[in-house]
């Protein structure tokens, strides 16, 4: 996906706000980090592909579901989160020039990421169907 010259719109969906406020419950970051890395990282898709980021595996891949490539589905990563030094995913479509942020979670282990990314896969069926909950857009 080329987004040459357009800005990516990113759209925060009702899944992506509900994660948003367990992990925020849970502790997982302050707001500092939120603002200062979690934040910032977030708006780099408004330059997608363009932001040199992306090419970072360690930050930025394609979504894989039993080892098959999520169609539209990708993930930003981080690493050594928090208090708890956890590592946190956040589920991103990219669909028709638009990034949907479709959640986050703390990977804890392997069976989790598979729930995960599941319900992932099912979320961008959703968005392209348009039966997903737009909160907000940044």
């Amino acid at each position: 996906m080329i987004m040459c010259g357009n800005k990516v719109k990113i759209i925060i969906t009702q899944w992506a706000l509900d994660s948003y406020l367990d992990l925020k419950v849970d502790g997982v970051f302050d707001m500092d980090y939120f603002q200062d890395v979690l934040k910032s990282d977030v708006l780099r898709l408004k330059n997608f592909p363009e932001d040199p980021k992306f090419e970072n595996g360690k930050f930025w891949s394609p979504a894989k579901y039993n080892k098959n490539i999520i169609s539209q589905g990708f993930k930003m990563k981080w690493h050594q989160v928090g208090n708890g030094k956890v590592q946190l995913r956040l589920p991103i479509g990219l669909i028709m020039g638009n990034a949907y942020i479709c959640g986050a979670y703390v990977k804890s282990n392997e069976k989790k990421e598979l729930r995960m990314l599941a319900k992932f896969k099912q979320h961008l069926l959703l968005i392209q169907e348009e039966r997903y909950i737009k909160c907000g857009e940044l």
